[in-house]
């Protein structure tokens, strides 16, 4: 059985960096075959992984060697894979890579199944499809050798063919920054600020501000999307980035903020004997399913972990919890955290 099993993940494995290199090859001709190529190869990685702790694991439901064997069963989905590895194999996709995995995932649903909204892949598109590549590659190649480096040591050498291979995609970009850069700088002169940009390393993401201290920006060149927060060090008020996910470590003294410390540090609803039963904040998030994480600030309601913003919040209408979701039939359905009178008699009854 270990041997068969090691077969196993081996061939997996070798189809997926195949696929992976097909991508590869039709970047520049066929850009929707890449992106369909690409994503079936991060799939098949994932279930590489779960192979390599049981076969039965990649089998949707009722598991049978035979059947296995000769191919006849259903393979989990890029959501089942993702949550068996984080509830059984007990080594989760981190959450960033799981975005950017499923954001080709859904443009390859879309070539696949129905159709997709830029047919016409050329210029700007191209370098999208780059810079998501790029980036999804980024967070595979780090599962892969990292993570995961054990049960994929023996493809070591695939994987570092693969990273010098996708040079074309880096130079790729390169020339769309050469032609948009007189572009930028024109704007920068007019006052628009432009920041690097996250993902394709390039200075050509176009800021704009939120709210006084919250900014968003896209990157001309790949398309990239980012937010962040200037948030003031607790510790040496040096000014660094807070980006979604909750915590913050300041890159000049290494003093760390949680969710707590941040939320009170950005909190400007000031609490009073008269206000303290009724205060609206901290509220949850129906964004991020953030618990007590949304404070007010700037007359607006922002999430200190996803970083969302809202006009207003509400109290549910069955357990009374504050939060920035639709409360309208919240009686009945209930919040982030309450199943509402529905849920509260459904589980009386069982």
């Amino acid at each position: 059985m270990a041997n068969t099993q090691t077969e196993w993940l081996t061939r997996l494995t070798d189809n997926a960096v195949d696929f992976l290199n097909r991508a590869i090859d039709d970047f520049r001709d066929k850009p929707k075959y890449s992106i369909v190529n690409f994503y079936t190869a991060v799939e098949l990685f994932l279930k590489a992984r779960l192979l390599h702790e049981h076969w039965s694991l990649i089998v949707v439901k009722g598991p049978d060697r035979q059947k296995f064997e000769t191919g006849d069963f259903q393979s989990v989905s890029f959501d089942d894979a993702c949550a068996r590895l984080q509830n059984i194999v007990q080594s989760p996709v981190p959450d960033g890579a799981r975005k950017n995995f499923d954001a080709i995932r859904k443009h390859r649903n879309k070539m696949v199944h129905f159709f997709h909204e830029d047919d016409d892949l050329t210029g700007p598109k191209m370098a999208a499809i780059a810079g998501e590549q790029l980036r999804a590659w980024y967070d595979l190649h780090k599962l892969l050798t990292e993570h995961w480096a054990p049960v994929f040591a023996n493809h070591a050498e695939q994987f570092s063919s693969i990273e010098k291979r996708l040079t074309g995609h880096r130079e790729f970009l390169q020339a769309r920054f050469d032609d948009l850069k007189p572009a930028i700088e024109t704007e920068i002169r007019k006052g628009v600020q432009f920041r690097r940009c996250g993902s394709c390393g390039f200075k050509a993401a176009r800021a704009n501000s939120v709210l006084s201290s919250l900014f968003e920006s896209e990157c001309l060149i790949c398309r990239y999307r980012d937010k962040w927060f200037d948030y003031e060090c607790s510790d040496c008020s040096a000014v660094g980035t807070l980006r979604e996910g909750g915590d913050f470590v300041c890159r000049k003294c290494g003093a760390e903020d949680n969710q707590h410390a941040i939320f009170d540090r950005i909190n400007q609803f000031v609490v009073t004997s008269d206000n303290y039963f009724e205060a609206p904040v901290p509220a949850n998030c129906s964004e991020c399913d953030g618990y007590h994480s949304v404070a007010e600030y700037e007359d607006k309601f922002l999430c200190v972990v996803c970083l969302s913003v809202s006009d207003e919040v509400n109290a549910c209408g069955w357990c009374g919890a504050f939060g920035n979701g639709d409360m309208e039939d919240s009686n009945m359905a209930g919040c982030t955290v309450c199943e509402g009178s529905v849920g509260h008699h459904m589980s009386k009854d069982d």
